[in-house]
């Protein structure tokens, strides 16, 4: 559980969404396939953020809700995506009625919600049979080694914010959950994606990471700075081997009378 919550009013939005890594179409497509979505499904883009992962589903003809709490998420949200149903609200106040949706998707950043309460909320609004999908974006870190100053770059990030309190949620999901009450267990699956940045933007991505933008402003100021030092010497542009892993659960219909678990 997040001591305290992160406003991603402090991140700059744009930046936000032409600098994030995005999730691999195949992730959709299984997830898709996994919740048997079809035409009409309504599926909860939680904490939903600029659209990254909206602008995956939204082609396969569901019905589209998106929910972020952050005013200048949804702005830029609502600019890229016009038809897009866009609503303010978080994990722990869902603004859907109970046993309405078909799918909650959830783009890097279940770490920052209440974890129980976010699970009894998303259990609420998810009809039986229904699928909670925590996608991830993550980097091949072994892959890097090809260009070590990139490994040298993230020892000083690693450095400079430490043992955060976000830092250390975010990690504690780099191992398949367990069981959360009223759902059953988790399956993992891992896509292979490729992540396009201008290394002259490299300092501007990482700027857009909670654990970075939560940093006393003079710390983050000169990390960043540092950053966009190092990155001079880069090619002009990254191509990241990364990965999108999925963590899936269904929703249980339990027996009249029966008590939760797990």
């Amino acid at each position: 559980m997040m001591s305290s919550r992160f406003s991603f009013e402090v991140v700059n939005a744009l930046d936000y969404d032409e600098l994030r890594p995005s999730y691999a179409p195949e992730a959709v497509t299984w997830v898709a396939e996994r919740s048997s979505l079809r035409s009409g499904s309504v599926v909860v883009d939680l904490a939903a953020g600029t659209g990254q992962l909206s602008r995956r589903f939204a082609p396969l003809g569901v019905d589209l809700i998106a929910v972020e709490p952050a005013a200048n998420m949804r702005a830029v949200l609502e600019k890229r995506m016009p038809t897009l149903r866009v609503e303010e609200g978080t994990a722990e106040l869902i603004p859907s009625a109970d046993c309405s949706v078909d799918a909650v998707v959830v783009g890097n950043a279940f770490h920052h919600f209440e974890r129980m309460k976010a699970f009894a909320e998303i259990r609420r609004v998810l009809r039986p049979g229904g699928v909670l999908a925590l996608f991830w974006a993550w980097s091949l870190e072994q892959e890097q080694l090809s260009l070590p100053l990139l490994r040298e770059i993230d020892q000083v990030v690693e450095a400079a914010r430490g043992s955060n309190d976000i830092a250390t949620a975010y990690r504690s999901w780099s191992e398949m959950p367990p069981p959360a009450a009223g759902f059953g267990p988790f399956e993992r699956r891992e896509f292979p994606v490729t992540h396009v940045i201008l290394s002259a933007r490299l300092a501007d991505l990482y700027a857009t990471s909670s654990d970075v933008a939560s940093m006393p402003q003079p710390d983050r100021a000169e990390l960043l700075a540092e950053i966009g030092f190092m990155a001079i010497e880069l090619p002009e542009t990254l191509h990241l081997p990364a990965r999108t892993v999925v963590d899936l659960c269904v929703r249980i219909e339990e027996e009249a009378g029966a008590e939760e678990s797990g």
